[in-house]
């Protein structure tokens, strides 16, 4: 993995607090199935941070999902072996999601589920592993994801460092994989369109195992696509088809505001209104509805990510925007209860 220059939009609060809304429908339950938390040269984020974010947004959140990033690469664990030293991670959440915890009038269950980070390619060698990460998370660890989104141009990035190509080919991948599988942990996929169908052999190896794909497969409109919105679809669609005929396999439908995703928005004088996002994002959410179906499908905020591109409280209203037709049930699912049954949420 090479470190590079953070590929995410420069938050900007003035911008930000230059348009503000009211929450749309603000008793609608919701769970925020990705976020990060971290601090570093870009910007501190932590649960003071997100409970700001969350608090003057009005929404009405009732628990998050921590998801590992490419940004707390930096406190992994210098000493012992390989297999072990993400585990740092797992215990940073922990820590985050228990001083939330203490927070007075603090109603909202931060990490209530954590998505650490493993290198899958250690194979079978991850079981013990796996065993520790469950320990020092409390039981909060819920799943894993690795650092995989590659591309072979080095224009498209999309986190602090970058992956290797084929990391999903490696000869131990799946059997690493599977150790997941076998103690009841997800697998969380952040790949590019390009990566798709590498991912399907992963799926179809391993039926019982839990997979979710996050910010909606990936779709690259930067370096070499820049410009080629048509030519992305072309390339996304098919292979977005294939991935919903495997029933193990959960879609979060959000990421949208990375400049990875086309984001433009951060250019504008003004902060998007939540109709402007829901018009953006709209073809790409339903198109990707319409294939997987509302029960394996949530909405996520991928914050501090996406606030780059706009608030929490617009952004939140943007998804209600467009699942403002759907049925009372469809919309608890999509903004729920999906993502409590993912990631094994109780409150």
């Amino acid at each position: 993995m090479k470190k590079i220059k953070s590929p995410h939009l420069e938050v900007n609060e003035d911008w930000l607090n230059l348009k503000r809304e009211q929450p749309l429908f603000p008793d609608l339950s919701i769970i925020d199935p990705h976020h990060h938390l971290w601090d570093v040269g870009f910007g501190k984020y932590y649960v003071e941070e997100l409970l700001n974010d969350i608090n003057t947004s009005g929404h009405n959140i009732k628990a998050t999902v921590y998801i590992m990033s490419s940004s707390n690469t930096k406190i992994y664990s210098k000493e012992g072996p390989e297999e072990y030293k993400t585990l740092r991670e797992i215990e940073f959440a922990t820590k985050e999601g228990k001083r939330s915890d203490l927070i007075p009038n603090n109603n909202v269950k931060v990490n209530a589920s954590i998505v650490g980070s493993l290198d899958l390619t250690h194979g079978n060698k991850l079981k013990p592993v796996i065993e520790k990460g469950i320990e020092v998370s409390e039981g909060r660890l819920k799943g894993i994801r690795m650092l995989l989104a590659s591309h072979k141009d080095p224009r498209i990035i999309s986190g602090a460092v970058k992956s290797d190509l084929g990391l999903m080919l490696h000869p131990n991948f799946i059997e690493g994989a599977k150790c997941l599988q076998d103690a009841g942990l997800s697998l969380d996929f952040w790949i590019y369109h390009t990566q798709l169908l590498e991912m399907e052999r992963i799926a179809k190896a391993l039926p019982d195992l839990n997979i979710i794909l996050n910010h909606i497969g990936g779709p690259i409109h930067i370096g070499e696509y820049e410009g080629k919105h048509a030519q992305t679809h072309r390339e996304w669609r098919p292979a977005m088809m294939r991935l919903s005929r495997l029933p193990n396999i959960n879609v979060k439908l959000g990421g949208l505001g990375m400049a990875l995703n086309g984001a433009k928005f951060h250019l504008d004088d003004k902060p998007p209104s939540s109709i402007e996002l829901s018009d953006t994002w709209k073809p790409w959410i339903y198109e990707t509805l319409n294939m997987f179906g509302v029960d394996k499908c949530m909405f996520e905020s991928n914050f501090p990510v996406d606030k780059g591109s706009c608030s929490y409280g617009s952004l939140w209203n943007a998804f209600k925007i467009i699942a403002n037709e759907m049925s009372e049930d469809e919309k608890n699912k999509l903004f729920y209860e999906n993502a409590a049954k993912t990631y094994k949420i109780k409150l």
